[in-house]
């Protein structure tokens, strides 16, 4: 497969799964959801990289980088996720999350001296009218109250965008996916697991039953092919051309929100354009930065 296949799967998987998350958080919370998928990660990942990874670099130094990505992504931008679409649904979550490539290349601007252009200019204003445009969801929410939840999403926007530009360091070092995949997820665990204690430890953590955990084992398995697929897509293409792509996933959302969540959200004409607003900014910014 190419690193556009890949990044294209990515995109599906990830809407998927933030289906199955929905479906789950019915009776559940997100606290629950970044535990139970974490374990399904490490469980997943492990086994098949251990099968597959010469061992010479599962003792590697050099994956002390995923490490450090794991502190920050998976676990505490899934965290983030989650609580963004409690609060806010998959169709207004998923586009927001879409803008990971603007904080991407604002770190390349701040951190290896690129220029600033038009089409960035262009494409953030897309982006900012778009996100305010999301928000004002007149409904079940009030406008303030919605405005204060759209922090979620941006903040784990903004921590995945920055862990790109270390995963792609960190897979010159170590070109075996499903191994920096594992890590990641390992040390993501670990940082859920304290942030959560810190976070909400005056508030039901866990919440399992039997109507959520096949929602959350899906969402699981389907969020572990999911990061397998963007580390092979970086480790196979460039971060320019496999951001976008996967970034892709806010219109399979829509889709699968069209079709299998009208009991739970409705997606209307104000949410698709601010969507498309937003979709198109992160592809300006991404191919004709």
């Amino acid at each position: 497969m190419s690193a556009e296949s890949f990044a294209l799967a990515n995109a599906f998987l990830f809407a998927l799964h933030n289906l199955f998350t929905k479906k789950a958080l019915r009776t559940s919370n997100p606290a629950t959801g970044v535990i139970t998928s974490l374990l399904i990660n490490i469980v997943f990942l492990w086994t098949v990289a251990l099968l597959i990874v010469p061992i010479a670099s599962v003792a590697s130094a050099s994956l002390l980088i995923f490490v450090v990505v794991g502190f920050f992504q998976p676990g505490l931008t899934r965290l983030l996720t989650y609580k963004g679409i409690d609060a806010l649904g998959v169709a207004i979550t998923d586009p927001i999350r879409a803008t990971t490539p603007i904080f991407s290349a604002a770190m390349a601007i701040i951190f290896l001296g690129e220029k600033i252009t038009v089409p960035i200019v262009v494409a953030t204003f897309m982006i900012i009218a778009g996100i305010t445009l999301l928000s004002w969801r007149v409904g079940s929410m009030k406008l303030k109250s919605s405005a204060v939840f759209l922090w979620y999403p941006i903040a784990a926007s903004a921590l995945a965008g920055a862990s790109q530009v270390v995963r792609k360091f960190g897979l010159a070092a170590i070109p075996h996916p499903f191994l920096a995949a594992a890590v990641t997820a390992t040390s993501s665990f670990v940082v859920s697991i304290l942030t959560l204690w810190y976070v909400e430890k005056s508030q039901e953590t866990w919440k399992m039953n039997r109507e959520c955990f096949g929602w959350f084992i899906a969402a699981g398995v389907t969020v572990s092919l999911a990061m397998v697929c963007i580390y092979y897509a970086l480790d196979l293409g460039k971060v320019s051309v496999v951001i976008p792509l996967s970034s892709t996933g806010p219109f399979f959302s829509l889709i699968f929100t069209a079709l299998f969540l009208r009991d739970v959200e409705r997606v209307t004409l104000r949410i698709v354009i601010a969507a498309s607003m937003i979709i198109g900014g992160v592809l300006v910014i991404t191919l004709w930065k």
